[in-house]
């Protein structure tokens, strides 16, 4: 025991039997050197936190050749103490505002540019942690100094994690993270391919608390005045059988009256169906409770003083539209009849 404990306390010396009474280690050689960790600066910024001031690396990628590099217990500093040379430096990641359905605003703060310039900085996203720029980003101009940018074409009611970044000739740096919820989108606004035309409330055939759900109206009108019939006769008047009325049916009707009146032609139904605005290909001739939805609604999504088919047939000659400029819903509209125009929509 006693010998154990005069050799914790005595100092250690290698290549001398004589080593410094104020050294606990003494390292003597006039043909070998002194050889710390060697790494780049990425494998440095990955050093396990807390760090301890004093520790000491070799940083082979900063600087012009390589730098000597001693943590202060702040940052990193070369061995005269002025700022290692490196990856950039960045301040917290500014937390989320302006917040939206669709975008918000972040940014962060690139305190040193690591010894060499910044060229590039900006944020990044995703819905799972740890965001790089491989996922999505936003560049911002600059190099040091405070920064804002833009979180883009997000989907409502996301979980979004976010981080600064900065890069430099010795490759990425990253802010912390920090995560917020994106909004929902606001009837009127432009979503999923077109405007927004209803949220689903309570009550609603399927609403659901915990997931929006609701129905999107094309930008513009098919051009034109159309039949509900695939034809301008009485003769073309069939029956469909597209006869549902209720929120969420315009698909399935419109699926309906395109196998029964035919693929082919110029009508209402199929109109909406060959439709593909936004990049989206499920869009319908609305039901009628849909349709009424979007004349609820006709100052916010741009909806003239028109007649409008809706997609519910209602006996084998007529089907339900509504008159736009009173709001009446009509029953007996003549299938053939070619004075509505048609809306399509599209429900998520």
């Amino acid at each position: 025991m006693l010998f154990i404990s005069l050799g914790i306390l005595a100092q250690v010396g290698i290549g001398t039997s004589t080593p410094s009474v104020a050294a606990a280690l003494d390292v003597t050689s006039t043909s070998k050197g002194f050889l710390p960790p060697r790494m780049t600066a990425t494998e440095r910024g990955s050093i396990a936190t807390p760090t301890p001031a004093g520790l000491i690396i070799w940083c082979s990628n900063c600087g012009a050749s390589g730098e000597l590099q001693v943590y202060n217990g702040s940052a990193w500093t070369n061995m005269i103490g002025m700022a290692a040379s490196g990856l950039p430096v960045l301040a917290a990641t500014t937390d989320a505002s302006g917040i939206n359905a669709t975008s918000a605003i972040s940014g962060g703060n690139v305190t040193s540019d690591g010894g060499s310039p910044v060229i590039e900085r900006g944020i990044c996203w995703s819905t799972t942690t740890n965001p790089t720029i491989a996922n999505s980003k936003s560049v911002s101009t600059g190099t040091t100094g405070s920064f804002t940018t833009n979180l883009v074409s997000l989907t409502p009611m996301t979980i979004y994690y976010v981080r600064s970044y900065a890069a430099n000739a010795y490759g990425y740096t990253y802010g912390t993270q920090i995560s917020f919820r994106s909004g929902n989108p606001a009837v009127g606004e432009i979503y999923g391919g077109g405007i927004l035309a209803y949220i689903l409330q309570t009550g609603d055939p399927g609403y659901d608390a915990n997931v929006l759900h609701g129905i999107i109206a094309a930008t513009v009108d098919i051009p034109g005045a159309t039949t509900w019939s695939n034809g301008t006769t009485s003769a073309s008047h069939v029956q469909t059988g597209a006869t549902a009325t209720a929120l969420g049916t315009g698909l399935s009707n419109t699926q309906q009256i395109i196998s029964v009146q035919g693929n082919t032609g110029s009508y209402a139904a199929k109109q909406c169906r060959d439709y593909a605005g936004g990049g989206y290909t499920d869009w319908c001739l609305p039901s009628r409770d849909e349709l009424n939805k979007l004349y609820v609604n006709r100052s916010l999504i741009g909806l003239g003083n028109n007649y409008y088919w809706s997609s519910s047939e209602n006996r084998t000659e007529s089907a339900w539209m509504q008159v736009f400029p009173s709001g009446d819903a009509v029953d007996y509209w003549t299938k053939s009849n070619n004075l509505p125009v048609s809306r399509p929509i599209r429900t998520f």
